[in-house]
């Protein structure tokens, strides 16, 4: 053990005494300053609120300090339709599945699926790296942003096999191309920005070799919509993790109450045995 003495010093900063809230307005009552009288929700009181807008008005809200356009609140509500339910091959709901017909305590469910979606490869954090790059060349001509990609394409640690990333959000998923994905990409496309970051994005898709068979994927089409609805990067993990959870929670649940055999199981085949 080391006899070196570690020397403490007094910085001397000034901790303020009360959190200073710049979303948050808190009228205490008359009688216990630990009640509330009146709440505000940047400057809108929540009663206000409860009687002329909706969920998707004040998530907006939340977040970007005012309330949505028509046209930012339909763009909104169109995601979270499509992000609600991911389906049960996504990462969180297999393991909200897996939590659920393990009997895992229901209060712990939506805490793992949160886990499950957080990782780099189709999950918030590659969300968040989408909108860093997009953010970052945006400027770029969507022609010249591929190019570069494919000059500087390197092997990514998120990467599975088979899978080829061009970007974050862009590349192969599963070794192809979701119909779906782009089915939604073109409904969105109709109702977002002439010249925002989904049309940036979709040029340079479009921009693609064939033969690179690369295109779209989950966090490439999230994340130019969040950035075309002023949210910052830095909150896209966190979006994108509560607007998918309620999906993956339903699996969770429905899981929750039927037998182990109902979840596949590997075979002792499929086992890899390494002998010591």
């Amino acid at each position: 053990m080391s006899n070196r003495k570690i020397k403490i010093e007094s910085r001397n900063d000034q901790f303020t005494s009360i959190i200073k809230s710049e979303i948050t307005l808190e009228i205490p009552a008359d009688e216990n300053d630990f009640l509330v009288k009146e709440m505000h929700t940047h400057g809108y009181n929540v009663l206000d609120l409860m009687d002329s807008c909706d969920y998707i008005d004040v998530f907006f809200l939340l977040y970007n300090g005012d309330l949505p356009t028509v046209e930012q609140k339909l763009l909104l509500s169109k995601l979270s339709i499509f992000l609600i339910n991911l389906g049960p091959r996504h990462t969180s709901a297999r393991a909200a599945a897996n939590a659920g017909i393990g009997r895992t305590d229901v209060n712990h469910i939506v805490p793992i699926a949160v886990m499950g979606m957080s990782g780099e490869y189709n999950g918030s954090k590659e969300v968040e790296q989408s909108m860093r790059y997009l953010t970052k060349h945006f400027t770029q001509s969507a022609e010249q942003a591929i190019n570069d990609c494919l000059a500087n394409e390197q092997e990514q640690s998120a990467q599975v096999e088979a899978e080829r990333i061009i970007a974050p959000g862009f590349g192969t998923d599963h070794g192809g191309q979701s119909p779906l994905l782009n089915e939604v990409k073109n409904k969105l496309l109709t109702i977002s920005p002439e010249q925002g970051y989904l049309q940036w994005a979709n040029n340079f898709v479009n921009a693609m070799p064939q033969n690179t068979k690369c295109g779209w994927r989950l966090a490439g089409l999230v994340a130019p919509i969040f950035l075309d609805l002023n949210f910052e990067p830095r909150m896209g993990a966190g979006l994108f993790q509560m607007l998918s959870c309620p999906g993956a929670f339903a699996h969770g649940i429905q899981f929750s109450n039927k037998p182990l055999t109902d979840m596949p199981f590997l075979k002792d085949e499929d086992y890899d045995i390494i002998n010591s």
